[in-house]
């Protein structure tokens, strides 16, 4: 069982460490003893606004410490944030309002998104949200401020242990994590306190963290990798966690060399980022920078080698599942599998079980690719209010089924090798191509779409629509993103790349083969010089396909077709 305090207080760090920095952003730095004091006010001020035990408060929210103050008041309360990321749009956060009956929503200000208009336009719709809060600046009419709330001692007015009668079980949802969904609307994943503590202890051997760790979250920091492998490391050891919301890489040399920042997650395009920014990271100091997680899709070796050898960091290779388990190498684990593994279940235990499997169920052998499926401890109960996702998601014997490709090596160490699906990451983020479908076939020059993933050696995969226009109507791609932005969809779900056809090959059940699109703008990319021969192969592995059979026509790609 959890400590009483658990995840959902800074009380035990305040006590240890009263004047030690606990979080920091690009404006602001709060001790501990700080941090404990805004906590336990907001959660007071929270509370006398009619948020209380159980119910769930959507956090839409950037890289500030505004953050760690909704996180743990709210937990203070027994109360359940819903971390939603700051490039979710409307579709999305309405969504995820309604399926939770939210109280309550905080957004930030003055950035350049307006999250406050996007809120107004569908408050009306959502009887249930009644708390209309803003981190970052002034309040607009219909919003109360955080800051203004973090003004007022409210506590002075209620005893000492007022608080207390809203204590959580260890055993409580402690977080609403989100997932995107075969329908493209993201899917609300229950995590415990006691799932978290025990997340944040084995996260934080794998990767070396101590009380004197200094993790810099660069990524979202309501995303479950920041969560769960910088965030909560530092504060299960009272470390220091440092928030950067600029997106690039000299802000982040800076802020490593302002706070001796020894820890730090990127993704892949973000390792890129920092190879292309040698010159300029010879300005900075960086020699305190100790351990550099990397993973939400399989890490190049290349990128591995750069940040072993060139940066000289120490490296942990891992592959999360918000649903499930985490597998990791650790701090110390030797170049080779570091560069081309994801190491080995985080936690080895017969109560956490992990099978790779082929479409029947049974277990492959070594070598082979199978489906990672998980049950136990660290593997969730099933989705919030998601009755038709459980039962494609779990087997009956109570296996999660996570869609991960993965093999096993001789070695006992674990290879990403895709998705079993068609789900597109592009730069760490989950697409699901259908959602992006069906919104692009209610625009009334579409007759036909098919969107899939193309690989890219920056972002892992772009999306690429292919369309055949209604009759007499020309389309571009321009028209298509200026279409799905009015439909209020996530940036990351907008087309990069567009394929106009006339007609389509189909697979045998008449249906539009993905397959072949998929290997057809592969190898369309390699003879434009976009990527290379080899990583165009690699892609193409698991659709079981090369790029020479589409060149030389030993694949047939006959786009003349009508689908039904």
């Amino acid at each position: 069982m959890a400590r009483p305090d658990g995840p959902r207080s800074a009380g035990p760090k305040c006590r240890v460490f009263p004047n030690k920095l606990a979080i920091i952003d690009e404006k602001t730095e709060v001790t501990w003893k700080e941090l404990q004091q805004r906590v336990d006010r907001l959660a007071i001020h929270l509370h006398g606004l009619g948020v209380g035990y159980g119910d769930f408060f959507l956090l839409d929210l950037v890289n500030t410490v505004e953050y760690a103050y909704f996180y743990f008041g709210l937990n203070r309360l027994g109360a359940i944030p819903v971390m939603c990321l700051p490039r979710h749009r409307r579709a999305e956060v309405e969504h995820e309002l309604k399926i939770h009956e939210a109280k309550g929503i905080v957004v930030p200000v003055g950035e350049t998104f307006d999250y406050v208009g996007m809120v107004d336009e569908i408050r009306g719709k959502l009887p249930h949200l009644g708390i209309f809060l803003i981190a970052g600046g002034e309040a607009p009419f219909g919003w109360t401020s955080t800051e203004g709330l973090l003004e007022e001692a409210v506590e002075k007015e209620y005893g000492e242990g007022y608080l207390e009668q809203c204590k959580p079980d260890p055993n409580d949802i402690c977080i609403e994590q989100l997932s995107g969904g075969t329908t493209g609307l993201p899917k609300g994943i229950p995590k415990t306190h006691n799932e978290y503590i025990c997340q944040w202890d084995y996260l934080g051997r794998a990767a070396g963290y101590t009380d004197e760790s200094i993790a810099l979250i660069v990524i979202p920091a309501l995303h479950n990798a920041a969560f769960a492998l910088c965030f909560g490391p530092a504060v299960f050891r009272g470390g220091t966690t440092v928030l950067c919301k600029t997106p690039t890489a000299e802000r982040h040399f800076e802020m490593i060399d302002r706070y001796k920042v020894t820890h730090t997650f990127l993704i892949p395009i973000q390792i890129t980022y920092w190879m292309r920014a040698e010159e300029k990271m010879k300005a900075y100091d960086l020699s305190s920078l100790k351990v550099m997680w990397s993973g939400a899709e399989r890490v190049r070796p290349e990128f591995v080698k750069w940040v072993l050898e060139d940066l000289g960091v120490d490296f942990v290779n891992v592959l999360g599942t918000t649903e499930g388990i985490h597998f990791c190498t650790r701090w110390d684990t030797a170049k080779e599998p570091q560069m081309n593994t994801v190491g080995k279940p985080l936690i080895i235990d017969p109560d956490v079980e992990v099978r790779l499997v082929d479409d029947e169920g049974r277990d492959v052998e070594r070598g082979q690719i199978g489906e990672m499926i998980s049950r136990g401890a660290l593997t969730f109960k099933g989705y919030f209010r998601n009755e038709e996702e459980n039962k494609k998601s779990f087997d009956e014997q109570g296996f999660f089924h996570s869609g991960d490709l993965m093999s096993l090596r001789e070695d006992g160490y674990y290879v990403v090798e895709g998705r079993k699906k068609d789900m597109i990451k592009r730069a760490g983020e989950n697409v699901y191509p259908s959602a992006v479908e069906d919104k692009i076939a209610t625009f009334d020059k579409v007759a036909h779409c098919a969107v899939v993933g193309m690989p890219d050696q920056l972002l892992g995969e772009k999306l690429c629509a292919f369309i055949e226009p209604v009759e007499g109507e020309t389309i571009s791609l321009d028209d298509v993103v200026k279409y799905l932005k009015g439909l209020g969809i996530a940036v990351f779900n907008l087309p990069e790349r567009l394929e106009i056809v006339d007609g389509w090959p189909l697979t045998p059940k008449n249906a539009i083969d993905k397959r072949r699109l998929r290997a057809y703008i592969t190898a369309k990319a390699v003879e434009e010089g976009a990527i290379s021969k080899e990583f165009g192969n690699d892609y193409l592995k698991r659709d079981k396909f090369s790029v020479d059979d589409v060149l030389k026509g030993k694949v047939k790609i006959d786009f003349t077709q009508t689908p039904t």
